[in-house]
């Protein structure tokens, strides 16, 4: 069974997340903050693709994406981000650069469950 890695610091969008993947046949791990993802991934937790917010306090989700590539070079182009401010420049043009998918928290969250699934194919 695949599995997710939830990142965001908001509890309730965790859950909601982990309840639609679960729906969707996939196992989830939840991370509260950047720096407790980077030690499950580093800690071996078989992560198959990482959905990550993008504000969140202490580290956000571009540096956190920078360190995950640089420990697991393999998850660099299984994330996802997640953001309710994805119509900003100043968020969706660093993670344009990036090549990273980015969806917006107002849309519908089972978009996510089809993003999650697309970056399953890139193995």
């Amino acid at each position: 069974m695949d599995t997710v890695l939830v990142v965001d610091d908001e509890s309730s969008v965790r859950r909601a997340l982990r309840k639609l993947l679960e729906r969707g046949g996939m196992a989830v791990r939840e991370a509260g903050t950047a720096q407790e993802a980077l030690e499950l991934v580093a800690g071996g937790e078989g992560i198959s693709v990482v959905v990550s917010d993008v504000l969140m306090p202490g580290m956000n989700g571009l540096a956190f994406y920078d360190q995950l590539v640089a420990r697991a070079p393999a998850l660099g182009q299984r994330v996802i981000f997640l953001t309710g401010a994805a119509h900003q420049p100043e968020v969706h043009g660093p993670i344009e650069e990036r090549g990273v998918p980015l969806l917006s928290k107002v849309d519908d969250l089972m978009l996510v469950v089809d993003a999650v699934r697309v970056a399953l194919l890139r193995r």
